[in-house]
């Protein structure tokens, strides 16, 4: 199930999302569990990837795959998808929404898309 969003809403987000970024800026990093191959590409602020990267450094190495992510509709629309996932972490069709977004967001910054 797609979202729908208008133009009005978009510009709105990146407007939001423009400001979030003058604090910490948004980040693509990628996260290879310990002793598996899968790699998972993720979105986050700067700030946020650091903390993630800390909890986490005993099951995953994570690096940046992009420093500095464009704010384009594709990111407006997967922070609209992240903010419904985080209200509904449980729906499967908003998770795969994110992901589908995540996707977009990794397309249009010419990195590998996560698997479906």
């Amino acid at each position: 199930m797609a979202m729908t969003t208008n133009r009005e809403q978009l510009e709105l987000v990146k407007q939001r999302i423009s400001e979030a970024n003058q604090k910490s800026h948004f980040v693509i990093f990628k996260s290879v569990e310990h002793g598996k191959q899968a790699t998972l590409r993720l979105i986050t602020d700067y700030d946020s990837f650091q903390i993630i990267k800390k909890a986490h450094q005993d099951q995953a190495e994570m690096t940046i795959a992009q420093d500095i992510v464009p704010i384009t509709d594709n990111l407006a629309r997967w922070a609209l998808a992240e903010n419904a996932a985080a209200t509904n972490p449980s729906d499967p069709e908003v998770l795969q929404e994110l992901e589908i977004c995540t996707n977009d967001v990794l397309r249009e910054n010419r990195l590998r898309t996560n698997e479906l």
